[in-house]
């Protein structure tokens, strides 16, 4: 498969919210699900992320994920907590500890990636979804749907897409223009990308430095 069509359809995206939404059990991995579909971070930075960093993001709804965290970037990530992005952050500190990580392991360490790449498999095969979901494929469904919603200019478009998914060269998300496994691309999306409420990247940065203060 390449990397064009690794993303979820609206179907396939339907599917998998019924299918945990209705189950008990499936109460965090729907959250973690949610988290990333609707900011689009990797896996890896998201299961990085602590509960008392979340708390901070929370308070002034932007999350910072410093450049040493990310893998292969030099930029930091500033994530906005906006609508289901917010709910679905808060749903994960409801489930977790007062400190630690925000979605730990049985160990009590950050869950690995490769422990919820499973999870999500699981979900894929009970809902129906194609088997080779990956986490990633959320990160690209978050890309693919941000341009298809876009009104603005290819480049623009690009240039927004790489400030919001934390990239420093706003052409690395040029295959996100033509991304899609949908039969109507035109259709409405209901997705909250934008935040109106304006908090600066040296503000962010200073409530993560004082998160656990």
């Amino acid at each position: 498969m390449g990397t064009s069509n690794r993303c979820l359809t609206m179907r396939e995206e339907r599917l998998l919210r019924q299918a945990m939404a209705r189950r008990k059990d499936a109460a965090r991995d729907f959250a973690v699900f949610r988290a990333l579909l609707t900011t689009g971070m990797r896996i890896s930075e998201f299961l990085s992320l602590t509960v008392p960093e979340v708390k901070a993001a929370l308070a002034i709804e932007r999350l910072l994920v410093p450049a040493s965290r990310r893998k292969g970037e030099a930029c930091d990530l500033f994530v906005y907590l906006r609508g289901e992005a917010r709910e679905a952050f808060a749903d994960l500190l409801k489930l977790a500890g007062d400190d630690g990580p925000l979605v730990p392991g049985r160990d009590g360490r950050p869950l690995t990636p490769r422990a919820y790449q499973l999870r999500l498999k699981r979900w894929a095969h009970e809902s129906g979804v194609d088997d080779r979901l990956s986490p990633h494929w959320l990160r690209h469904t978050f890309g693919a749907q941000f341009c298809r919603m876009s009104t603005a200019s290819p480049t623009e478009t690009c240039i927004r897409l790489a400030n919001l998914l934390g990239h420093a060269d706003p052409r690395t998300c040029s295959h996100y223009l033509t991304m899609s496994r949908d039969d109507d691309p035109g259709a409405a999306i209901e997705t909250a990308f934008r935040c109106r409420k304006r908090i600066t990247k040296a503000q962010a940065r200073r409530a993560f430095e004082l998160r656990a203060a």
